[in-house]
């Protein structure tokens, strides 16, 4: 942090203090020769020397920080860390030691798990007691006001950012789920990184009741634009996992593009209490229910097709559709051959305009004259073959299973009636 660089020291030093120092030489080995240093690696040699020298000081505190500044500059992070426990110590009800171990906890709990328990510690502690670290008689007089309210809210985040660092080492799904949360609730809710990882936490979890949800997320990460989207690389990843898991949990894309829309340019980091995807098995389960009200035959066959269509439709037709009768059905000719006194008509059922089942009559029977198409009978036959692409059911049936045909069977032209054979017509006189 900038306040933790030398400015006490630089503070104490330059109050004309000279009555404190131990004794003159005190004085000359930190101003004349530390005060006076640029290499970090001299002033590391100097400081140990005035520690060596002077166990004890009147500034021991500014000593402390010239020890975490000039470890900082030489990139030693297991020695500044040590400081920072000793400034703790000292100081606990100040943040900069508080600060130091949260944020070195956050650097070095990844290789060094021995630090991740002090890190959650004193992460905990310091949002547990921000105000009063950050109150108005801790700011350092030299501190502008905006700067000491920028640096509670940089404690505050980086807080939160190593709680869900650690959580994520600790592979605690429950726990990381929180934490991200917590960023997205405290810091920036519109953080479309934090959001995808928050979705594939919930994923994790394996809950299953919770997938809508966590596609939710991923919609959200997706559809974010402005502050907080993700960079096109990784915006580009997001959106294609969203676009592969919606499809499979609903079963197709209907109402994808919606969600992506809603989720990203919505106020709220988190989806309604109420929200839902409905699968399309789902929907088509209530239109069947609602169906049986309404129109149970044609239920009837739905239930049959989407039985024949299904990934194991050839083994349904063999057990529980080849040689059974099925119940009465009705459906609209889309054509029928011959044209007139037909042995094969072809209807269809959920469409009138896409032919579904073919009806085949028995031998040596036929059906008299002929129907338009679009006409409406009903029907009674037996499963005689089956054809999944391009679906087609074939069902054989007599006259006496066909209900509202309405063509007419044709007569010979009237004309003079033939004389039986063996029988000689008397000539007229």
């Amino acid at each position: 942090m900038k306040w933790a660089a030398g400015l006490v020291l630089a503070a104490a030093l330059l109050t004309g203090q000279e009555p404190q120092w131990v004794d003159r030489a005190e004085y000359e080995l930190v101003v004349e020769q530390l005060g006076k240093a640029t290499d970090p690696n001299k002033k590391l040699e100097l400081l140990n020397v005035w520690k060596q020298k002077y166990l004890k000081t009147a500034f021991e505190t500014a000593r402390r920080e010239q020890f975490l500044v000039t470890y900082q500059a030489l990139n030693k992070a297991p020695e500044m860390l040590v400081v920072a426990k000793e400034i703790a110590a000292a100081e606990p009800k100040r943040i900069l030691g508080h600060y130091w171990i949260m944020l070195l906890g956050q650097s070095l709990a990844p290789t060094n798990p021995a630090v991740h328990d002090d890190a959650e510690k004193t992460s905990n502690l310091i949002l547990a007691n921000l105000d009063d670290f950050f109150a108005a008689a801790n700011k350092p007089a030299q501190l502008p006001e905006a700067a000491w309210t920028a640096q509670k809210t940089d404690a505050r985040d980086k807080s939160l950012q190593t709680l869900t660092l650690l959580a994520q080492l600790k592979k605690d799904l429950p726990l990381l789920e929180k934490r991200l949360g917590d960023l997205l609730r405290i810091i920036n809710p519109k953080n479309a990184i934090v959001t995808y990882q928050l979705g594939s936490t919930i994923i994790g979890q394996r809950k299953v009741e919770r997938q809508a949800e966590a596609i939710w997320h991923f919609a959200r990460a997706c559809g974010l634009t402005g502050p907080g989207e993700a960079p096109a690389q990784q915006k580009t990843a997001f959106c294609g996992y969203f676009q592969k898991v919606y499809p499979q949990f609903r079963g197709d894309k209907s109402g994808m593009e919606e969600l992506q829309k809603t989720a990203g340019t919505s106020a709220e980091p988190f989806p309604p209490k109420e929200f839902a995807i409905k699968t399309l098995q789902q929907e088509q389960i209530e239109k069947l229910n609602e169906l049986i009200k309404t129109n149970p035959q044609l239920a009837i066959w739905v239930q049959t097709k989407q039985a024949l269509t299904a990934a194991n439709g050839e083994a349904y037709f063999g057990s529980d559709v080849k040689e059974a009768k099925l119940a009465k059905l009705k459906g609209k000719i889309i054509s029928h051959e011959p044209e007139v006194n037909p042995k094969k008509v072809v209807v269809g059922i959920s469409d009138g305009n896409v032919a579904e089942v073919t009806l085949v009559m028995e031998d040596k029977t036929f059906l008299p004259g002929k129907m338009e198409a679009g006409g409406e009978i009903e029907f009674e036959g037996v499963g005689k073959e089956f054809v999944k692409e391009p679906f087609m059911l074939t069902l054989e049936i007599d006259k006496d299973t066909i209900y509202g045909w309405t063509g007419v069977a044709t007569r010979p032209a009237p004309g003079k009636k033939a004389a039986p054979k063996g029988v000689v017509k008397k000539k007229t006189k």
